[in-house]
């Protein structure tokens, strides 16, 4: 497993394939992720968005993107961490997972936010936060739609 920080053009084409590869995702959420990795391409570390590459065999197969919450001292919100269907439950979410946490620690980042669904598909994602001791820090009835609520999970790194 190799990892990367530096955003390439062709990273637009890895992510697009990543997200579209989980079937977690809507047409305008994919639109955003690769919005993410256009404006690091055009902004660099101005754009505020950090990403983490892995690549195995030559294939670009997981990527978090993560950031300095504006307003905040050392609060960081993971906006994406996905891996390639294909790739799943084979521990490469966990080792990103820890990877993306110790560039924000290094940077004085003292907590990591995520946030995601209540619906059964994303049961999965709220396990998988729990597995790396984020805890529910506050729930939004409702948000995405009827029936939909927002869950953001807060991890703290330093006190």
């Amino acid at each position: 497993m190799i990892t990367r920080t530096n955003v390439k053009p062709e990273d637009i084409e890895n992510v697009r394939e990543i997200v579209t590869s989980t079937r977690f995702f809507h047409d305008y959420e994919i639109d955003v992720a690769l919005e993410l990795v256009r404006e690091n391409l055009d902004k660099g570390s101005d754009s505020g968005y950090s990403f983490i590459f892995v690549e195995i065999d030559n294939k670009i197969v997981a990527y978090s993107c993560f950031g300095l919450i504006p307003c905040t001292q050392s609060s960081y919100d993971l906006y994406w961490i996905a891996v390639h269907n294909e790739y799943r439950n084979k521990g490469i979410g966990k080792k990103l997972l820890s990877k993306t946490e110790k560039i924000i620690f290094d940077a004085g980042g003292t907590a990591v936010y995520a946030e995601t669904s209540s619906q059964d598909l994303y049961e999965p994602t709220r396990r998988f936060y729990t597995l790396n001791n984020y805890n529910e820090e506050a729930r939004l009835k409702n948000y995405y739609k009827q029936g939909d609520d927002k869950i953001v999970y807060t991890k703290r790194l330093r006190n």
